[in-house]
């Protein structure tokens, strides 16, 4: 499905948990500005998820010197607040109203009752998105670009990555939460995957496979974001790291919500090709 090339990608992490550079904040969640350069030499710019907060995402961009003037879309990994609290602060930087990319279920209702009820949705109503943007909600993967496209859904293919236990509603019933608006981004770069995830609710070994089969592309230059590991067994962890050694995974790159013990163990495994990402940090491709 994606014939066409990146050349080269640089990502800023504007939003983590952590900080890792001077003047940066660190929050709950997500935010990584991808830049990718084509073949034709024209430029892609996309925001992969807007992190909680307003101001932490409008911060730490003009810390990183990034201008959302120039941004091409927006890309919603899937329904929770910590992914897309600063969507509409990202809107009203950018100077027109810029395509937002989510699954048609990111709008529902989200919540947990564990140990009690907690509201984990977005913040925003559609018809407030679409006063400062253009909302485009797809089940199947969207071309953002050549050499750029979304996941869309991904099949739950492995036995061991579970979806949590988070709630949602449906023709006005409360009901496990499926995650199905889960979805990553996959760059095609010199026939290579890039793979950058939300959190990974689909699993993250369900979503490079996932990425291999719209790609038709079996070498994985990596994999970067929240791969939903914090609190997950042994048995799961282990079988991620043996589905990462599996397809050759040459950059491991988790963050949020992937847990202190599965980074631990991914770090003693991977050695080189492990690095913790952490708000504040550039990542580049070529």
């Amino acid at each position: 499905m994606l014939a066409d090339e990146v050349q080269n990608v640089e990502l800023k992490v504007l939003v983590e948990n952590t900080a890792g550079a001077r003047r940066i904040l660190g929050a709950h969640g997500l935010s990584i500005h991808v830049r990718a350069e084509l073949s034709d030499g024209k430029q892609v710019n996309i925001l992969f998820d807007t992190g909680p907060s307003p101001m932490v995402l409008r911060d730490n961009a003009e810390v990183m010197g990034l201008n959302f003037n120039y941004l091409d879309a927006i890309v919603l990994s899937h329904g929770h607040y910590d992914h897309t609290g600063g969507l509409i602060e990202a809107l009203k930087l950018t100077s027109k109203k810029t395509p937002v990319v989510a699954h048609p279920h990111c709008f529902n209702p989200k919540f947990a009752v564990d140990p009690k009820i907690r509201y984990n949705g977005i913040p925003f109503t559609q018809n407030e998105v679409m006063k400062y943007g253009n909302l485009i909600l797809a089940k199947n993967p969207v071309k953002l670009s050549p050499g750029i496209l979304t996941t869309g859904e991904v099949p739950r293919i492995t036995d061991f990555e579970k979806v949590g236990k988070m709630k949602t509603i449906i023709n006005g019933a409360v009901v496990d939460d499926k995650m199905l608006d889960d979805q990553a981004l996959i760059v095609n770069l010199n026939g290579e995957l890039i793979v950058i995830a939300g959190c990974a609710h689909a699993g993250i070994i369900n979503t490079i496979m996932r990425a291999m089969e719209l790609t038709n592309i079996r070498k994985v230059r990596a994999v970067i974001g929240g791969f939903h590991l914090i609190g997950a067994s042994e048995h799961r962890i282990e079988k991620t790291i043996k589905y990462l050694e599996k397809f050759g995974v040459e950059n491991i790159m988790p963050c949020h919500c992937t847990g202190e013990k599965a980074m631990l163990k991914m770090a003693i495994k991977f050695k080189e090709k492990f690095r913790r990402i952490a708000a504040g940090q550039t990542l580049k491709f070529s």
